[in-house]
């Protein structure tokens, strides 16, 4: 007698008890009725399951632990499409940074942030260490490892916010301002940003009025 096609227990069972009657080992009974279980097309019966012994099986793969990222902290120019610098863009700088006020940027380019900016990270572009800040259109650059710091050390974040054409100076550029020392490289640009900037109200100041018609 032929065996029964079909993948339910009721097929299977009877496939076996088939085999058995008709004198073959129950191993091979078995082993004959699985077979044909699994040639057996599926229907595709709405909401129909597969059988466990059907289903495949799947070695459990560990997911790899997560690295965690170096924290990113920005140095450089700060862009902003908003005009007139009233953004306030949140962001984190590296601890010891110095920000240069849009004014003393647009100062440098002759009333031009872009040539401010280009001009200041000329002024830094033979720092030690690092040899500037950030690339130069870059949004944001990873700050890595503070000068004198032991290997594995790691630079602290401070959370501040920031307007675009403002330039943000990394520790090791306000620490060469200093000549080697960060709170005399902090004084240094605050005498610097004041001086320069009573130097652009006098040219201002100086230049001729509106023509008259």
């Amino acid at each position: 007698m032929p065996l029964v096609k079909g993948r339910s227990k009721a097929a299977i069972s009877a496939n076996i008890s088939e085999m058995i009657h008709s004198g073959h080992p129950k191993d091979q009974a078995i082993a004959a009725a699985l077979s044909t279980a699994r040639k057996t097309r599926p229907h595709k019966a709405f909401g129909g399951h597969m059988p466990e012994f059907m289903k495949p099986r799947v070695p459990h793969i560990p997911k790899a632990p997560r690295i965690p990222q170096p924290a990113k902290f920005h140095t450089g120019p700060i862009h902003s499409a908003v005009a007139g610098r009233t953004d306030h863009l949140p962001t984190h700088v590296p601890s010891g940074s110095y920000v240069l006020p849009a004014d003393i940027v647009s100062a440098h380019g002759e009333g031009n942030t872009m040539a401010g900016f280009k001009n200041i990270r000329r002024m830094f572009s033979g720092v030690p260490y690092g040899g500037g800040a950030a690339p130069y259109g870059q949004s944001e650059g990873v700050y890595g490892q503070m000068p004198g710091k032991a290997d594995g050390g790691s630079v602290e974040g401070v959370p501040c916010v920031l307007a675009g054409g403002e330039y943000v100076l990394a520790p090791h550029e306000v620490a060469w301002a200093g000549d080697g020392d960060m709170a005399t490289g902090h004084k240094v640009l605050d005498d610097y940003v004041k001086q320069y900037r009573g130097k652009t109200i006098k040219t201002l100041t100086n230049l001729p009025g509106p023509r008259k018609d």
